[in-house]
């Protein structure tokens, strides 16, 4: 991949995250606490994939924050700050995603998850742009 390229992918996983992170807050608004928990998770994943681009690294093809902060601490950034909040959000990777055991998506999540799901996303996205060049 050149390095125009990898800029571009930074830029591009950036602005997504961002994205996703303005998609929970409307849907918070809109007391779909289910779909904010889910783009919060989304909006981390998707921040955490970019500071793995402005490394060097491809990010893996996985959902888990636990797995996306390894990689980072393998490359020696230090994530202790924000590890507490990915592992908030790992929570709602499965259960927004798949339905079965998990029942329906009315009442699986409130408007307190939905407030702490934003509010750790905003956390690592914070982290993530103080991080980039």
């Amino acid at each position: 991949m050149k390095k125009d390229n990898f800029t571009s992918d930074v830029k591009t996983w950036l602005a997504f995250a961002e994205y996703d992170l303005k998609s929970a807050k409307w849907q918070l608004e809109g007391k779909i606490y289910v779909s904010a928990c889910y783009s919060s998770q989304q909006a981390a994943e998707k921040a955490l994939k970019t500071l793995l681009l402005e490394n060097g690294k491809v990010p893996p093809k996985i959902h888990s924050l636990d797995r996306l902060v390894s990689a980072l601490k393998k490359i020696k950034i230090d994530v202790s700050e924000i590890e507490s909040d990915a592992r908030e959000l790992d929570t709602y990777y499965i259960t927004t995603r798949y339905p079965g055991q998990y029942g329906g998506p009315e009442g699986l999540y409130d408007l307190e998850d939905a407030s702490e799901a934003i509010a750790s996303a905003a956390n690592i996205l914070t982290f993530v742009k103080r991080r980039l060049r």
